[in-house]
């Protein structure tokens, strides 16, 4: 009976241990895979999105980028137009397993520019800020560049305007000009009346366009109109009539904001320059 039960005692301590060593190559396996999990946040900027990507536990990556792209970065970064996008993320282990995560999203912000002419060579002037190429320079230690248009309105939902903001202890004198390819010679163009969509975030303020012959100092002959921003923090179109004007070249264009007044940290935003 003793070595009866011995036998019976051994032989269960046998199961018992097999049991155990399977649950345990089972749990292992299972660790793995409940811990992968493909997940994936997102940061827009205009029609940019950069993926963050905040798996768990995988080594490799595949994106769908709901567009037919594909990516296999970390973080991959993607410019979209409008639209509707299905954008999955394939998150993998070293055993092979794998994880998905997907979410749908809509891209309806800013209206791509498609055209630009900067050039009057080649006919009327079209200042959309296509590329940045097209920025207006800065002086008196005013601050301007081409950004992400912050106010989408009827009045203008392009994806890029230019900045000028009279930051504290700018010159009085500053503004923002640009030496043209090509002179405007206003004895041979039709179209003398120039358009410019502005955007006021601080204050209403007068906006001037100085058409010179030369940038400084040759800036004689000169010419110059002035429109006045009356609305905050919405788009507007102001025009700037050169009609009377019936001869004479004009190769630097120069705007200003506040001109000739003190420099406190005023914001403007201006877009889509045209003759008319």
């Amino acid at each position: 009976m003793k070595f009866l039960k011995y036998k019976i005692t051994l032989l269960s301590l046998v199961i018992v241990s097999l049991t155990m060593f399977t649950s345990c190559e089972d749990n292992e396996s299972g660790i793995d895979i409940i811990g992968l999990e493909a997940k994936f946040v997102k940061e827009i900027e205009s029609k940019t999105i950069s993926f963050i990507n905040v798996s768990n536990g995988a080594t490799s990556y595949l994106w769908n980028l709901g567009d037919g792209t594909t990516s296999t970065l970390s973080n991959p970064v993607k410019r979209y137009d409008n639209g509707t996008y299905t954008v999955s993320l394939t998150a993998y282990n070293d055993d092979g397993a794998s994880s998905v995560f997907e979410e749908t999203f809509i891209i309806d912000g800013c209206v791509d520019e498609t055209a630009e002419n900067i050039d009057p060579a080649n006919g009327d002037l079209n200042w959309t800020f296509l590329n940045s190429d097209s920025t207006f320079d800065a002086f008196g230690n005013i601050g301007g560049a081409v950004v992400s248009n912050p106010v989408l309105d009827a009045v203008n939902s392009s994806c890029f305007v230019q900045i000028y903001e009279k930051t504290n202890g700018c010159e009085t004198w500053s503004g923002v000009g640009v030496e043209l390819a090509t002179s405007l010679d206003f004895s041979t163009i039709t179209n003398k009346t120039f358009k410019m969509k502005v955007l006021a975030e601080n204050q209403v303020t007068d906006v001037t366009l100085r058409l010179e012959f030369m940038p400084f100092p040759n800036v004689n002959p000169f010419q110059e109109r002035i429109a006045t921003i009356t609305q905050v923090g919405q788009w507007q179109e102001l025009s700037f009539d050169f009609t009377n004007v019936t001869s004479g070249t004009f190769k630097s264009m120069i705007i200003y904001f506040e001109r000739n007044t003190a420099c406190d940290g005023d914001i403007y935003y201006f877009d889509d320059i045209t003759q008319e």
